[in-house]
């Protein structure tokens, strides 16, 4: 891939595994869907955002018939992402690339993914470089203005880590996004991210997979409940998803654990 590309992505019920040496963006815009990364997971709605690093494994289920995302491709090499690196003054394979995470795109950004979403309605091939442009520009500065005052810290805030714990606690079996967390803590949703990577030294999402883990451990160990009842319990698509995120959490399988 030379280009980078705006398109549109019908999941629907589909689910599977993708693996590739470029970035990505997919925007949930109509239904849901499961987003699963080595460190984390979440589910992509309207205006729920996933970051894709280049060479992230990432696995995929459509919890709706209607589950469409939003996707840009970004080239590995293609001068309009590097004109827009130099614009924005950030490296994004350094920044916003640096890791898989789960963002929210801010309300008054809500009403552009319709408008994407029509830009974008025709066959891909008839999409025009100058469509593509325009979209990858609104979308790519916005996250860079999210990344920029993530990184721009505010004195006097901490995090009520009990607090957190508790919230989280209460929504394993529907993960908490980004924005939930930050309205929990009274902050926003870019400097609870910056408070949370200095204060407990993972994103946000590999925090509450961390207590989804623990928690999924001590069901393992003290209870007899099937794989069935403990992914629903713990906000899992299906079964294999709670099998894998438990496998590469704990370097062992549940069955293993349980025994």
């Amino acid at each position: 891939m030379t280009d980078s590309h705006a398109r549109r992505n019908l999941i629907a019920r589909q689910k599977g595994q993708h693996l590739h040496d470029f970035s990505q963006i997919l925007i949930g815009w109509k239904g849901q869907m499961a987003c699963e990364f080595n460190q984390g997971a979440g589910e992509l709605t309207n205006g729920t955002v996933a970051v894709v690093p280049s060479s992230a494994e990432h696995y995929f289920t459509g919890l709706s018939d209607d589950s469409e995302l939003l996707v840009i491709d970004l080239a590995p090499v293609d001068p309009f992402i590097q004109a827009l690196e130099q614009a924005c003054n950030l490296s994004f394979k350094d920044t916003l690339f640096r890791q898989p995470e789960f963002l929210s795109l801010k309300p008054e950004l809500l009403p552009m993914l319709d408008f994407a979403a029509n830009q974008l309605a025709s066959d891909e091939t008839q999409v025009s470089r100058q469509v593509n442009c325009q979209l990858i520009s609104l979308f790519m500065t916005q996250l860079c203005q999210e990344y920029s005052s993530a990184t721009q810290p505010l004195k006097g805030t901490r995090l009520n880590t009990a607090e957190l714990n508790r919230f989280i606690d209460q929504r394993l079996s529907a993960p908490p996004s980004n924005a939930e967390l930050a309205k929990s803590q009274y902050l926003s949703e870019s400097h609870f991210y910056y408070l949370c990577q200095q204060t407990l030294g993972v994103t946000p999402q590999q925090y509450v997979m961390s207590r989804r883990m623990h928690k999924a451990r001590f069901l393992l160990q003290n209870t007899k409940y099937p794989l069935a009842v403990l992914a629903a319990e713990l906000g899992f698509a299906d079964p294999s998803s709670f099998s894998r995120a438990f496998k590469k959490f704990y370097q062992m399988t549940p069955g293993q654990a349980r025994r």
